[in-house]
This record gives C-alpha cells, structure tokens and sequence, in this order.
C-alpha cells in the first residue's frame, strides 16, 4: 500500500492544528457558515432590484465625420 507523502502529511497536519488548537474553534467555524449560507439563499430569495423600463440611451452620432465635409463647403 502507499504512504502518502511528507507534503500532503504536514498539511494534513496543519489543518488539524489549526482547527484544534483551540477549545470552540470549530463551533464558531461552522457558526460563521451557517451564516454564509444563509445570507446566500437570502440572496437567491430575494428579488434583485426591479428592471427599470428607461428608454434605452440616445447614440451619439460621430461629429467628427461631419466636420471635414462642412469645412470644404466653407471653404467654397
């Protein structure tokens, strides 16, 4: 059977570490959680803000296409 490797080993054992080293961690962990999902569903629940029905923006025309051809006709 293989072992697994030092790399995979230590952070396994980092983790454990980290997650034991004090008394409540993990409560408070899975407290934060929780409150994660359910600030996601929340979100997926609540409708998002009410399409507006504003006319679609005015385009702009390019000026500068127009400026040569008028410049010619004052030049005349």
């Amino acid at each position: 059977m293989h072992m697994p490797g030092l790399i995979p080993l230590l952070i396994v054992l980092a983790l454990a570490f980290l997650l034991f080293s004090r008394p409540g961690k993990i409560s408070n962990l899975m407290e934060d959680m929780g409150k994660g999902i359910r600030g996601f569903r929340k979100g997926l629940s609540d409708p998002q803000d009410e399409p507006r029905d504003d006319p679609p923006a005015r385009q702009v025309s390019d000026q500068s296409a127009r400026e040569p051809a008028a410049r010619e006709h004052a030049d005349r």
